[in-house]
Parts: C-alpha cells; sequence; structure tokens
C-alpha cells in the first residue's frame, strides 16, 4: 500500500496499481512540506513503512513517528 504520512496522521493511501511519484501528484500535487511517503505493509505480523527511495534519495524503514501513525491507522 502507498501511503503519505504528516503531523503523526495518515493522509492519504492507496493501493500499489500507481507508481510512487503517481501517487503524490494525484494525492496533493508534490510531497508538502514535512510530509513522510512510502510503502507500508506486513513483517512477521508487524506493521512496518519503507521509505520511498524516489522522494528521500534512500529506501529505510520508516521513522518511529510514521510507524506509529502507520499502526494507529491500519491496526
Amino acid at each position: 500500500m502507498l501511503v503519505m504520512v504528516q503531523d503523526g496522521c495518515v493522509t492519504h493511501f492507496n493501493d500499489m496499481a500507481l507508481p510512487h511519484a503517481e501517487f503524490v501528484r494525484r494525492a496533493t500535487g508534490t510531497l508538502p512540506e514535512g510530509a513522510w511517503v512510502g510503502t507500508v505493509s506486513k513483517l512477521d505480523d508487524e506493521i512496518m513503512g519503507i521509505t520511498f527511495k524516489h522522494f528521500f534519495g534512500y529506501q529505510l524503514p520508516a521513522p518511529e513517528n510514521v510507524d506509529k501513525a502507520l499502526k494507529n491507522k491500519f491496526e
């Protein structure tokens, strides 16, 4: 699932039918200041986010505050 998180809340999400950049373009036009965008999935029955390399230049697990927002929304 593609997800955008801002200010500790999931603001947009969609299935993975879209490329990452297109998801952001359709949701908000451009990535808002301070927003995080990435994928969310389950690993060993635990929800976790992975940061989009396209927007941040790296692909790593989401920051702790983003993971908390993801778990609040999807658990």
